[in-house]
């Protein structure tokens, strides 16, 4: 997610902050510190409901990431690499590199965060009502109780890309074996449940609660965006099926040695063939990649100075495909580590060209244009492993 940056690592899952969460931060606080610790605890000074504020909302962002790692963990039970748990303005996402192969492994990941929210919830409601009476702690502990209990049962709406709307996708595919008419389900009960969620903000505004009114619409735009998003992806997956990397890969015509300097890459390689990311070899073996993003990290006059070698990203810092992987598998890793490009490599390192984001779309044209269908189209949907 553009914008985020890293506060570190839990159990190898590397952990992400959005700036968007640092607006949340500071609403909620300021939220907290003028209503719900006023009004449970009054009498305090202002510097203390803010602390307690921000406290809280400290407190529920680990609650938040807590229902991720759930997630996380499920998935990597299930053999699905996760890549990074980002919090947003929106609370949380487990960025997996691969989607969930059966129903069943779908239903027990996703099922798990809301379960692992509405039990901080209840956990903290029984801590609160077992405590002798400290008006700051018992406040504290009763709206983290309540506000993880609402965020579990929100969660468990059955409208993707919500985990009730996974939750229900995987029942669909289970009952089917039909991911595709699963996915198209619930991403259509997805789409009503964020019209309503926008109806609802518009009527709030008209009914002067506009702060109110604003957020469940945006919350109703995001879970819209969201569900066209899966849509779109689910019939990228149909059409890509049985199609695998090899077959969608370019051969890596524009190669840049580690030893050229960035001068020599601009004006040799980029300018003459409008490449925006690079593949570098060492001595015949593919090293790295270099893209616009390295090159701009170092100022103009120090070009002929600066070899690619020192300014790539180095190949152990990638990801690199095999041309016998499925394109379906492929394309979540390129949109993970939001680069332009992947490596397409065989099993001495030898680099056999690029999977690019413009060769996927030239793709795409090649196909339509000649009219030939997706292994989906033309022997129906493929019936995918049933739950176990």
């Amino acid at each position: 997610m553009p914008g985020s940056f890293s506060i570190g690592r839990i159990g190898g899952i590397r952990i992400e902050i959005n700036a968007s969460w640092l607006i949340i931060l500071v609403l909620l606080t300021i939220s907290l510190a003028t209503s719900w610790f006023p009004t449970t605890i009054p009498g305090l000074r202002t510097t203390a409901y803010i602390g307690l504020g921000f406290v809280a909302s400290i407190l529920l962002f680990v609650s938040v990431l807590l229902h991720e790692l759930a997630h996380s963990l499920v998935a990597r039970a299930k053999g699905l690499p996760v890549n990074s748990i980002t919090l947003f303005i929106f609370g949380g996402v487990s960025n997996l590199e691969q989607e969930p192969r059966t129903a069943g492994a779908e239903f027990q990941l996703s099922i798990v965060g809301p379960l692992v929210s509405i039990i901080i919830g209840i956990v903290s409601l029984l801590i609160a009502a077992v405590l002798p009476g400290i008006r700051a702690l018992d406040a504290l502990l009763s709206y983290l109780g309540v506000t993880n209990i609402l965020l579990g049962i929100f969660n468990l709406i059955p409208g993707f890309p919500l985990d009730g709307g996974r939750v229900l996708r995987s029942i669909i595919w289970g009952a089917t074996g039909n991911l595709r008419a699963a996915t198209q389900a619930s991403t259509i009960i997805g789409q009503i449940v964020a019209y309503l969620f926008i109806l609802a903000g518009i009527l709030e505004v008209f009914g002067g609660n506009i702060f109110g009114g604003i957020w469940i619409g945006f919350i109703g735009w995001f879970l819209l965006n969201a569900a066209r998003t899966a849509n779109m992806q689910s019939m990228l997956e149909g059409m890509f099926r049985g199609v695998t990397v090899g077959q969608a890969m370019q051969p890596a015509y524009a190669t840049v040695e580690a030893n050229r300097t960035l001068e020599q890459l601009v004006d040799g390689v980029l300018l003459p063939t409008g490449a925006r990311t690079v593949p570098v070899t060492q001595m015949g073996r593919f090293a790295g990649i270099i893209s616009l993003a390295e090159i701009r990290h170092y100022p103009r006059d120090q070009w002929n100075q600066v070899t690619v070698g020192q300014a790539m990203v180095p190949a152990d810092q990638l990801r690199a495909v095999a041309p016998g992987q499925s394109l379906n598998d492929a394309l979540p890793l390129m949109v993970g580590h939001e680069r332009d490009i992947l490596p397409v490599v065989d099993l001495d390192g030898q680099l056999l060209g690029i999977l690019s984001r413009d060769g996927i779309v030239h793709l795409i044209e090649i196909r339509r244009g000649l009219n030939i269908p997706h292994p989906a189209r033309a022997g129906g949907d493929q019936q995918l492993p049933h739950a176990s």
